[in-house]
């Protein structure tokens, strides 16, 4: 019998490696993403561990629970509103950023929005999908113009190019 100073036997560096490559499940119940994230990637609130998107999306969800209810309808029944977002996000596959945008242009625009299956026409509202293009374009052009502006503050090589004659060859 073998008798170290490690509890439990020999230390075993696999071990350490298999504690690295921990995989949790993603405590979201509509997760995208195949439902398994690793510790290196995973988000973790509260006891459960995400996906950085499954996280954003349950809070997109949050958000437009709450402002429906606040803005447009406090007495709608809950629980239809959850399975009218559901099944926006989930079935029709809507993402959860358009939706929250265009519950919240109707709300800033003070269109006419009453019930919670009043979500469907709002999400094929032409001017709501403009406008969401174009928010979307102008975020993707400030996040180019900043890493320009960052790539700028780099250093820079200068190229010289110099022409290549007969006479430049024989030079050297």
């Amino acid at each position: 019998m073998w008798k170290g100073g490690l509890k439990g036997g020999i230390y075993s560096p696999l071990k350490n490696l298999k504690m690295k490559d921990k995989v949790y499940k993603c405590g979201y119940k509509q997760c995208k993403l195949g439902g398994k994230v690793n510790k290196d990637i995973a988000v973790k609130k509260g006891n459960r561990y995400y996906h950085s998107e499954c996280l954003q999306e349950i809070y997109n969800k949050e958000q437009i629970r709450e402002l429906f209810l606040k803005h447009i309808n406090p007495t709608e029944i809950i629980s239809l509103l959850n399975r009218t977002i559901n099944q926006i996000i989930d079935v029709k596959k809507v993402s959860s950023e358009f939706l929250l945008y265009a519950l919240e242009y109707v709300i800033k625009n003070k269109l006419p929005l009453n019930r919670a299956a009043g979500l469907y026409y709002i999400i094929n509202n032409k001017h709501i999908k403009n406008d969401y293009m174009k928010q979307k374009a102008k975020e993707i052009d400030n996040k180019i113009r900043n890493k320009n502006v960052q790539s700028n503050n780099e250093v820079k090589f200068n190229l010289f190019i110099q022409d290549n004659t007969w006479n430049r060859i024989i030079e050297r």
